[in-house]
């Protein structure tokens, strides 16, 4: 049987249907803390720019708008879920650092007016450095520290090759008197022992502020919390003494700048680089505003809410600490040890005996020798004391001659003449 012709116009097979399109990818809302938080703040602040009746905004409506952003992203983000213990650290620093973005502890606004109460503490100019300042219409530290702001930007626009850009500043200097328990007391600051800044440091430090160029808060905690770079630890470190030394109003109370050196810098270490500046401060005296910031700023008023902040930086300072004052390397020798010697002659490990002991009774400290006896019914009498036998004298003992003498040395018997011979038999 052959097989069926193939036709040419045979039907051909059906083609495959035309793909359908993919669906278009709906938008993913953003999981990081920052972008939800630049969404929200973002929207606010278009609706008050469409709104007719607001007028211009002010900087207590851009920390408003933060704060209100801030505290609904909070609760997107940590809200509704278990938190781990990395979570909790995370979430107790990233209100700690919007907070200082909403607050810009770097501005002047900060510096306390040089007739604020005396208790409290607050910057006044050196008595060296009043004249100075008077000719230059500056007659307060707040007005001369805005000024050397001015200058330092003005010296970053100028041309380079231009010298004496930063003006008198660096010559105008101030001291800081901090707040005591009472106004007497303040008056009584001896201010010839503070060292004084010039107002062009205190200007460097606050527009270099770790947080100034600051976009993202929690990135900027997901930073303290984990950062192991040496390089970024000693940077830290530096910022904070930088503080300490030369802007130390970021220190008050009311500066949330506080948290942020306390981070890195221990209380005493604090109170340590006060001392040596001539500001006199107690370690209470840290921990109060510490405590003061926390309540007022932050709303943590037990130690509960306090515990992750100060669980970070316990371990943060140990790893500046670590990274700026490592622990020297133990040395390793191979050169064998040499081997001991003893100061005294060597000894035997037994005791001499025979000839070479001593008389007995010679090592005993005590005359008597205890024996312990046994009576018939096992109870020991420990009354009874049996004295030593009496030691005699090495001189007085007697030697003799042995009874028998050696046998191969005797002149007697068989053998010990030719004339008479051994009996071998």
């Amino acid at each position: 049987m052959s097989p069926a012709p193939i036709t040419q116009d045979a039907a051909a097979s059906p083609s495959p249907p035309n793909p359908t399109p993919p669906p278009l990818k709906t938008p993913v809302p953003p999981i990081d803390f920052d972008d939800i938080f630049h969404a929200k703040f973002m929207a606010i602040i278009q609706e008050f720019k469409d709104n007719p009746t607001s007028g211009q905004l002010t900087q207590k409506d851009r920390k408003t708008f933060i704060d209100n952003s801030y505290y609904e992203t909070d609760r997107i983000f940590f809200g509704d879920r278990h938190l781990s213990d990395q979570d909790i650290k995370l979430r107790a620093l990233t209100k700690v650092f919007y907070k200082v973005l909403a607050e810009e502890p770097w501005s002047e606004e900060w510096i306390r007016p040089h007739d604020v109460e005396r208790k409290l503490s607050r910057f006044e100019m050196h008595k060296d450095s009043v004249e100075l300042a008077a000719q230059h219409q500056l007659y307060t530290p707040r007005e001369a520290i805005a000024a050397a702001r001015r200058q330092a930007v003005r010296s970053k626009q100028a041309p380079q090759d231009r010298n004496n850009l930063r003006g008198p500043f660096d010559d105008i200097e101030i001291i800081y008197i901090p707040g005591t328990v009472s106004s007497t007391a303040t008056s009584r600051i001896d201010r010839g022992t503070i060292y004084p800044v010039s107002v062009s440091s205190v200007a460097h430090i606050l527009m270099t502020h770790i947080c100034r160029d600051m976009t993202r808060p929690y990135a900027m905690a997901q930073k303290f919390v984990g950062c192991t770079d040496t390089e970024e630890l000693m940077k830290m470190r530096q910022f904070a003494c930088d503080v300490c030394d030369f802007a130390p109003h970021l220190l008050d109370n009311d500066n949330i700048s506080l948290l942020v050196i306390l981070l890195i810098l221990t209380r005493s270490e604090i109170c340590r680089r006060f001392e040596n500046n001539g500001i006199r401060i107690e370690g209470s005296t840290i921990s109060h505003r510490r405590a003061e910031c926390m309540k007022q700023k932050m709303g943590w008023r037990t130690a509960d809410e306090r515990k992750p902040f100060d669980n970070v930086a316990t371990e943060l300072q140990t790893r500046v600490k670590n990274a700026c004052f490592p622990a020297p390397r133990p040395t390793r020798s191979n050169a064998r040890k040499p081997s001991r010697k003893s100061s005294t002659s060597a000894t035997p490990s037994t005791p001499p005996i025979g000839f070479f002991s001593g008389p007995v009774g010679h090592m005993s400290r005590n005359p008597s020798v205890s024996y312990r006896i046994t009576g018939p019914n096992g109870n020991a009498n420990s009354s009874i004391n049996i004295p030593a036998p009496p030691s005699r004298a090495f001189s007085s003992m007697s030697f003799k001659k042995p009874s028998n003498p050696d046998p191969r040395k005797s002149k007697g018997g068989p053998g010990s003449s030719a004339a008479e011979p051994m009996d071998l038999s």
